[in-house]
């Protein structure tokens, strides 16, 4: 994306979705997603739910200080908000890269909302407002969601839970996060892919 020079207009931001084999393909062809009335904004992230029946869209404002997660019917572009984030005053969201859409429609979500960068779970039902359930909580930061085994129900990371200067690799239960065992030896840099 070419960014504009001082004083020129932001690029006008738009988010389209059509079927693989083309527009032409079926009665639904090229889709717009409704990203609400502000186009001054920016697309944070774009995913697809496991099933590929919804698209979710991260939309940021131009400030940075709050972020949407958006639910999107494919056909129709139809979108509504999921949940909110906020940043805290002076400050600004840390976008990243640390969450995971699951089979069951809930999300493994990162967010410094506590103060530090912990991982969450966010659950919803079709219109409600969603439950948030904190999965690591503690005067550390987790660094990176390395993945979830959903058969199995764990969620693995890596986080500086032991060492600010030597992160480790974490396992927890998603059904009883209080308990998050530590994989990999103290003293050194552990990392996961």
């Amino acid at each position: 994306q070419r960014y504009p020079l001082a004083g020129e207009a932001n690029a006008a931001v738009s988010l389209w979705v059509m079927k693989p084999d083309g527009p032409n393909s079926d009665t639904w062809g090229r889709v717009a997603v409704d990203l609400g009335p502000d186009p001054d904004i920016y697309l944070a992230r774009v995913d697809w739910a496991p099933d590929g029946g919804t698209l979710y869209v991260s939309r940021e404002n131009r400030a940075q200080t709050r972020l949407d997660m958006l639910s999107v019917e494919p056909a129709t572009g139809k979108a509504r908000v999921l949940f909110t984030e906020e940043a805290a005053p002076g400050s600004w969201i840390s976008l990243s890269d640390n969450y995971r859409f699951l089979h069951d429609g809930s999300l493994i979500w990162w967010s410094e909302r506590d103060g530090h960068g912990h991982l969450w779970h966010f659950t919803h039902a079709n219109g409600d407002s969603g439950h948030w359930r904190q999965l690591t909580h503690g005067d550390w930061v987790v660094t990176q969601l390395v993945g979830v085994d959903e058969k199995v129900g764990r969620v693995f990371f890596t986080a500086t839970k032991d060492d600010q200067l030597a992160p480790q690799v974490y396992a927890l239960a998603l059904a009883a996060p209080g308990h998050i065992e530590r994989l990999t030896e103290p003293g050194f840099v552990n990392a996961a892919s």
